[in-house]
Formats: C-alpha cells, sequence, structure tokens
C-alpha cells in the first residue's frame, strides 16, 4: 500500500499526498486511545517511522538489502509473515515495558505496515515470484552507480524489453499491483474516518491475540477474491463496496488489535 511517493529520498512531504498507511494508522490510533491508557507513543512519532522512514522508504534507499516481504498466499501460506508481525509484538511489548518511546514508535509502525500490507489483496498474489523470474539477470540495472530497482534485467536488450513490458505495461504484473493500491487509496481519501471505523468490543480488545486477529481478518478479505476480480474487470463498484465494507474496515481492527495485543499487560 502507498506510504510515500517522494521523489527525493528524504523527502520532509513524504506520505502528505496519498500516504495510505499514514491514514489506516491515523485512524486507528484515534480508538486505540478511547480503549487504553497504557503509556503509548503518540501518534505524530510512530508516523516518523512511515513513508521514508518506514518499510517502503528501506527499499528506496538499499534495493534488494534485507528488505521486509508482506506478501502472503492465504491458500498456501508459508507462515514468513505472521513471524514478521509477531516479531514485532514482542519487540514492542519490550519497548513499552522499558518505556522506550522511540523504539515502541518504531515497532507499533512497522507492525501497522505489516498487516496492513498482509491484508491488502494485491499482496496476495505472488508477485516476489514474477518478478524473480523476470529478473534474467539478477543484479540490478545501476544508474551512475546507483542501483535501480524495479527494471527486469534480462539477459540482452529485447529480452530486457519484453520482460519489463511484462512487469510495466499496461496488463504487467506491478502495474496492475500499484493500479489495485491506488484504487483502494483513491476509495480512502474520499471517505470521512467514521466510515471506516470498526465496531470492537472492551472484551475483544483486551483479549487480542495477534496471530487470531490476523488470520481472521485475511480470512475474510481472502473469501472476496478482490485481486481476481480486479485483474479480471479493472476497478469495479462493486470493489468500491467491498474497500468500503470490508477491506479497510478489517485493516483498521487489525491494526488497532495488533497494537492491544502487545500492551505490557498481556502475558
Amino acid at each position: 500500500m502507498y506510504s510515500t511517493l517522494a521523489i527525493k529520498k528524504n523527502s520532509k512531504n513524504s506520505g502528505r499526498i496519498i500516504g495510505t498507511h499514514q491514514k489506516l494508522d491515523k485512524i486507528a490510533y484515534k480508538v486505540f486511545k478511547t480503549k487504553s491508557s497504557v503509556d503509548f507513543p503518540d501518534i505524530k512519532t510512530i508516523l516518523n517511522f512511515e513513508g521514508m522512514g518506514g518499510p517502503d522508504g528501506l527499499k528506496r534507499k538499499s534495493p534488494g538489502v534485507d528488505e521486509p516481504l508482506h506478501f502472503i498466499l492465504p491458500d498456501n501460506d508459508d507462515g514468513k509473515l505472521i513471524k514478521l508481525i509477531e516479531d514485532h509484538q514482542y519487540n514492542l511489548r519490550k519497548a513499552l515495558k522499558n518505556h522506550d518511546e522511540v523504539r515502541a514508535a518504531f515497532e507499533a509502525a512497522w507492525m501497522a505496515h505489516a498487516i496492513t500490507d498482509g491484508l491488502t489483496p494485491a499482496h496476495h498474489f505472488p508477485l516476489i515470484e514474477a518478478q524473480q523470474e523476470l529478473m534474467t539477470e539478477k543484479d540490478f540495472v545501476r544508474i551512475f552507480g546507483v542501483p535501480i530497482k524495479g527494471i527486469m534485467r534480462g539477459q540482452n536488450t529485447p529480452q530486457t524489453l519484453r520482460n519489463n513490458w511484462l512487469y510495466w505495461g499496461s496488463n504487467g504484473y506491478m502495474s496492475k499491483h500499484i493500479a489495485f493500491e491506488y484504487g483502494v487509496a483513491i476509495t480512502l481519501n474520499g471517505l470521512p474516518s467514521r466510515r471506516v471505523v470498526p465496531k470492537i468490543s472492551d472484551k475483544e480488545f483486551k483479549n487480542a491475540e495477534i496471530h487470531e486477529v490476523f488470520y481472521s481478518a485475511l480470512k475474510k478479505v481472502a473469501e472476496l477474491d478482490m485481486y481476481t476480480k480486479f485483474r479480471q474487470k479493472g476497478w469495479t463498484t462493486e470493489l468500491a463496496f467491498e474497500t468500503r465494507n470490508v477491506l479497510l474496515p478489517e485493516i483498521i481492527k487489525a491494526i488497532i488489535l495488533g497494537w492491544a495485543s502487545s500492551l505490557p499487560e498481556k502475558k
């Protein structure tokens, strides 16, 4: 999902235009604070670790190096994403116990980012596998010595052109991925926050367990098969309604309960 469209690597405007992760975090934070009195980083500090300070920024600063992969195949889950989310949960709880606000903000932001991506239908398609297949030559293309991620490098010029068309062309893998996320971003930007705020009982908040929370939300989203419908017909009114009524509320709920599951009183 979008967290930055910045051209410059350290742009202060990162995420201000279409910062979907930031908007979801803000909505989740407002609900979270109404249900918890535990000392928690403020939203401004949390958002320092989104955009260029988050996972998307890492991909631009050092492409291909220790990038967190937030993809999951609901019908063939390898368990890697939930392990990553649980690691953030463990570190967030530890940071809260130690009153380490900066570390807690980092973990809260990166956990929310992983949850959001993991529940986004475009991340339920094996894009990484498609990319690896099209990268016939594994070394990145370099411009003035800087590695450029996103250019599918073939063994020769014709193959490079072909591979990039399959990836970036009008019906390419990445083009579809970006277009779907853009549709979600536009839908979110056109709605008042109250339309996507989920209902969470005090009992649900208190007893939240991240594994159950994530997979419950994933099941509800995956059953809609939104990305398959999008690849077949493009962005439709049906998808817009499903985004508003199911996808966005489920993502926000999972972020809230993910943070809740990390509170120090949790054993």
